[in-house]
């Protein structure tokens, strides 16, 4: 059987009706009672919470009064999106392991985010990090970074939602038209009316229904293939357990240096440099708590990476001698996971019902986070310095924009779903932007020498040159030309199994045999080097044409260089005209001291 005919859900999106696995009562009661308490949350917070969402202040910083715990729980939920419950297992399936290499991103990224970010932005204190940009450089450089963000937010967070839409589909054959509007329209209503409390405290809500979800299908996963030591024996029989590829090729898709390597430099923008994760940090009144914060992030950030590598190896152990590609009961190998769970747990009420919960609970925390952390940075970028609002009417107005923000990305649910493989396809779109944000922050946080031109025209080229490499490769990918062949699959477990006599080998792979050699060079990067990449291109050019048109003539605030490089520029301290700051012999943060007017 060809493995492109398989047929796993109709043309309208709904699961095709041989294959339908519906949720039972129980299931629906646990689905539709996490719905109802973020609804709830969202109520409370808005109407009958003693702190009323009619300012800025509190609508997107919680008057700065949060707990370190919530907000920890509440940026683990963040980026742990449906892609990785969804996407995670399904690229490990099909590649293997090699992404287990993320750990080492997440202890690299936690490490910089605690000594090299959050310092800086916790003695600013403003609710746009991006102010930062305009204080470092120009206001040009920061308008451009702002409109990346939303660039990023708007392509990233439907994405987000079509994935456990995939999953709620794949487990009850209702259309994936009918379940994005009831998500989105819930998410939008407690972001809305709640404001950044109800998005921490639904995000810690969610995230205890993701660890649900993961711990009971690894258990039940890991009993019924005979334990841990057996589900690794499959997947080592299978050739998924490749620890460490050190091919340095730029062309594979995937290596031990792609994950560790571009991952980092993806992580580090996403999490050390983007609003949504410094507006959280700034919700907690001092720097010791949200350094606590930080590492109990990372620590949770990584786990759940690495529970998820770990069911893909379930789902390969499972079916590793019946590929349901192959077989025809699922049409994407994006659904396999939701397949496997429903496949494995569906004689046990709740289960389904727990896992979709798991999944619409990642996408609702990262949905929710994108609408209230977007308008809040376009309010304090592009309305706030133009219109003079009172508090009141300024919250009404950023409420209006988070409706607004959630309506696009619903519409734009319907281009995502005619795209490549929600996993690539994350990480294509946000390496597009991560490398050329990351790329500004470190030019302007550990030199004084680069300029606001040197900015400005590094981030331009660099987001040039990494949309057209994303945008061909996409291209490339749905035309059919760039393909990447997998791990092999076994399908002489299969019930229709030389039921005709016409198979002649009992492994395939996707792909197999497929040439790329034919597509341009450029097209052909991996995708997770993009954001290194745009990095790199950020730094190059912003350091020659810093240098080009004479460096900066301004000297530096220490205040704006990380802790890092501060004590190398000691001969830039100075006092400053309108009464900043000054670096003190140490060097250390505990020296900087506010200097009276």
């Amino acid at each position: 059987m060809d493995p492109s005919a398989a047929v796993g859900e109709g043309e309208d999106g709904a699961a095709a009706p041989e294959q339908r696995l519906l949720f039972s009562t129980v299931d629906y009661v646990i689905f539709f009672s996490m719905l109802g308490l973020s609804a709830l949350i969202g109520v409370y917070y808005g109407f009958f919470a003693k702190q009323k969402q009619n300012n800025t202040a509190e609508y997107l910083l919680g008057s700065k009064q949060m707990k370190v715990f919530p907000v920890a729980m509440s940026l683990t939920a963040t980026h742990i999106s449906a892609i990785t419950m969804l996407g995670v297992p399904a690229e490990m399936y099909k590649y293997g392991i090699q992404y287990w290499a993320c750990s080492i991103s997440g202890l690299i990224v936690t490490i910089f985010m605690v000594y090299v970010f959050l310092p800086v932005f916790h003695e600013l204190q403003t609710v746009s990090c991006y102010s930062y940009i305009e204080q470092r450089f120009d206001k040009r450089t920061r308008t451009l970074a702002s409109g990346l963000f939303m660039f990023y937010c708007l392509l990233n967070t439907p994405v987000i939602i079509y994935a456990p839409a995939i999953a709620f589909s794949q487990v009850t054959g209702i259309n994936v038209h009918i379940i994005t509007p009831m998500i989105c329209c819930i998410c939008i209503f407690y972001t809305t009316f709640g404001g950044i409390r109800a998005v921490i405290w639904t995000d810690t809500l969610q995230f205890g229904a993701m660890l649900c979800a993961l711990f009971v299908v690894m258990t039940l996963g890991t009993l019924q293939l005979g334990g841990v030591i057996n589900v690794f024996r499959l997947a080592e029989a299978g050739g998924r357990l490749i620890w460490f590829n050190m091919d340095p090729d730029p062309y594979l898709r995937t290596s031990f240096w792609l994950v560790s390597v571009g991952l980092t430099s993806m992580w580090i923008s996403n999490i050390g440099v983007t609003p949504e994760c410094v507006q959280r940090f700034l919700t907690i009144p001092d720097m010791s708590s949200a350094k606590k914060a930080v590492w109990i992030f990372g620590v949770g950030h990584i786990l759940v990476k690495l529970f998820s590598v770990y069911n893909g190896l379930l789902i390969f152990g499972k079916y590793h001698d019946c590929d349901p590609i192959h077989e025809g009961t699922v049409q994407k190998y994006d659904q396999i996971f939701a397949y496997y769970v429903l496949d494995t747990a569906r004689h046990i009420p709740g289960l389904p019902g727990l896992f979709v919960v798991g999944i619409f609970s990642a996408a609702l925390s990262s949905m929710s986070t994108s609408m209230n952390t977007l308008s809040g940075t376009l309010f304090e970028d592009f309305i706030r310095p133009r219109f003079a609002l009172k508090d009141q009417t300024a919250s009404t107005v950023v409420k209006c924009m988070v409706m607004t923000i959630g309506v696009i990305c619903l519409l734009l649910v319907f281009v995502v779903e005619q795209l490549g493989s929600i996993f690539s396809l994350a990480i294509s779109v946000s390496g597009v932007t991560s490398g050329t944000m990351l790329g500004i922050f470190f030019l302007g946080m550990f030199s004084p020498h680069i300029n606001g031109r040197g900015a400005f025209w590094g981030a331009i080229v660099s987001l040039i040159s990494l949309s057209v490499i994303a945008v061909g490769a996409q291209l490339e990918i749905l035309g059919g030309q760039l393909k990447y062949e997998s791990l092999p699959f076994r399908y002489d477990g299969c019930s229709g199994f030389n039921a005709t006599g016409e198979e002649t080998s009992t492994f395939y792979r996707d792909a197999a045999g497929h040439d790329n050699s034919e597509v341009p060079w450029v097209f052909r990067i991996g995708f997770m080097y993009y954001s290194l990449l745009g990095t790199i291109i950020v730094i190059v050019v912003g350091v020659v044409v810093s240098f080009a048109t004479g460096g900066q003539k301004e000297r530096v605030p220490l205040n704006l260089l990380t802790p890092w490089v501060r004590p190398l520029y000691r001969s830039l301290d100075y006092t400053p005209e309108k009464g900043e700051y000054k670096l003190t012999r140490s060097c250390e943060m505990t020296d900087i001291e506010k200097i009276p007017k």
